[in-house]
């Protein structure tokens, strides 16, 4: 092997060892995780660091029956027992709150559920087992909840209150 022909070796297996470990992971997602929203969302949007495939993937959305009490903890404790009890099931559909997934693409970093349209206040639990495009799964899941009582972004009790009163 010439001087130049070892580093080039060592360059190619770093490079590979380096695809090999790339694997698809959230970035980023609509709502974003922990958020309260005051309006019903109609849909959730997951943005991948990698392309996923669609079709051997699972995405699903629970309502995560839990009390307001919760600790984020428990909370996180609560979603993964779900996740565990429902993630490989098929036939759930009266169960989930999601009407499936919309993106049309068989490989895509973002994938879109659309939700029921008569969603109920409480929390929800979006969950997937997403197999990225280099052959590895990855699970993962986010909370949001419903508070029609929660105040739009940017407003406070004194924006309220000013309102009311000039009513």
């Amino acid at each position: 092997m010439t001087l130049l022909a070892r580093p080039l070796s060592a360059l190619a297996a770093l490079t590979l060892i380096g695809a090999a470990a790339a694997h698809t992971f959230l970035k980023s997602s609509t709502p974003e995780n922990g958020s309260t929203l005051a309006e019903a969302p109609s849909e959730v949007t997951l943005e991948m660091k990698e392309a996923v495939e669609v079709r051997f993937s699972i995405f699903k959305v629970y309502p995560l029956e839990t009390s307001p009490e919760l600790s984020r903890r428990e909370l996180t404790a609560a979603a993964e027992a779900l996740i565990e009890e429902v993630l490989e099931l098929r036939d759930d559909d009266e169960a989930r709150v999601d009407t499936g997934v919309v993106t049309e693409e068989r490989t895509t970093p973002t994938i879109t559920l659309s939700l029921r349209e008569d969603l109920e206040p409480g929390s929800y639990l979006v969950m997937w087992r997403a197999l990225s495009i280099d052959g590895h799964t990855t699970e993962g899941f986010i909370i949001f909840t419903f508070d029609p009582e929660q105040l739009p972004a940017g407003e406070s009790d004194v924006d309220h209150n000013l309102a009311a009163a000039g009513d």
